[in-house]
């Protein structure tokens, strides 16, 4: 199997000079490919020194790691033929080792089909925002697909070139695409292969990384951000309404169905309300389009019955033999209920891939 390496680079200093003498040196010789994403005058110098050795594309403004990568999937794409091709995706900052990358591309060998992450072990000094970058983002992601990845933010990743239509569909111009490459490949059932590396890290502040904490961190979790404001919203009125019509049934002194039935009524409502959110806002990036869309609506009601049924047994079970009173139950029960909903909506009723 040939291979081919691609380095998304913005901004490089002499680290990525001496990165590529050192990956032209090892055993798997390869090809690579640097895409230039815009970077400054400053990094002329770096890419004169190695333009000879390499492939170098260039964008002319700075577009993000996710669309340096597809910038370069879609040379390869186009430039390659034949599917004996492994490729893998080296970060510019000297951050790994050819070392590593061998062993990436000699499990490629063994897992044609996969997507191998160069998983770190996070021991020892480790800079804080990326300790707990990695922890935050390995604990949404597992929420939110069900997954468990050890190493959710590396950028040291290998697969093979029958890969590359995938890649190029999944969303994202930046740091989200590495999170969604990671949660389409496990919507789409492409075994997720971990394989060990060193930690390396420049400096204690890892001052190499251009990973922006709060502009980026928002790109990375925006949905889930917007998701939760939109789901407090509408738990806000399923609340409000369910203690208002299940006081009102008990004023009237229908005590034997008074919760099964304001309940129903309130998630009517919620529901209705949720879904012209999350379809419009949401999951559609803001296009403020008509909410009714035939083909998600459906799917989206449907859901919504399933949960209810779920939600009211639930519920009864709490009130009537768990002892709870009607507002806690069914505090209890939302929470219960929350996560599933989200993944249902994200990743089967919405689609978030393009």
């Amino acid at each position: 199997m040939e291979n081919i390496i691609i380095i998304p680079a913005y901004n490089p200093d002499e680290k990525l000079i001496l990165l590529i003498n050192s990956l032209l040196k090892a055993q798997y010789s390869s090809r690579i490919i640097v895409v230039n994403d815009g970077s400054a005058q400053t990094s002329t110098y770096v890419f004169s020194k190695i333009k000879e050795k390499i492939v170098l594309l260039e964008h002319p403004i700075n577009q993000g790691k996710g669309a340096a990568i597809k910038t370069a999937l879609k040379y390869i794409a186009q430039n390659f033929e034949g599917e004996n091709y492994g490729i893998i995706t080296v970060d510019a900052d000297g951050q790994h080792s050819p070392v590593d990358c061998e062993r990436l591309l000699a499990a490629l060998e063994v897992y044609p089909d996969s997507l191998l992450l160069g998983v770190r072990t996070f021991s020892g000094d480790i800079p804080w925002k990326s300790r707990w970058g990695n922890k935050i983002t390995r604990f949404v992601f597992r929420i939110l697909s069900g997954a468990n990845v050890s190493d959710t933010q590396t950028g040291l990743r290998a697969f093979t070139v029958k890969l590359i239509p995938f890649l190029l569909e999944v969303s994202g111009d930046r740091y989200e695409y590495e999170m969604n490459m990671l949660a389409s490949s496990t919507k789409k059932k492409i075994k997720i292969t971990e394989i060990p590396i060193e930690t390396i890290y420049i400096d204690e502040k890892n001052t190499t990384s251009h990973f922006r904490v709060i502009k980026d961190s928002l790109r990375v979790y925006g949905s889930l951000f917007l998701y939760a404001g939109s789901s407090f919203l509408s738990f806000l009125l399923d609340y409000l309404a369910f203690n208002l019509f299940a006081w009102v049934f008990c004023f009237f002194s229908i005590q034997s169905t008074a919760i099964l039935t304001a309940n129903i009524i309130a998630r009517i409502l919620s529901s209705s309300f949720n879904y012209y959110i999350n379809s419009t806002y949401v999951f559609d990036k803001g296009s403020g389009k008509s909410f009714f869309k035939k083909n998600t609506a459906v799917k989206y009601f449907m859901l919504a019955g399933a949960i209810l049924v779920v939600n009211s047994l639930i519920l009864r079970f709490l009130t009537d033999h768990a002892g709870l009173s009607k507002a806690i139950a069914k505090l209890v029960t939302e929470l219960i209920l929350s996560i599933a909903s989200y993944s249902v909506q994200k990743f089967i009723i919405f689609k978030v891939k393009k």
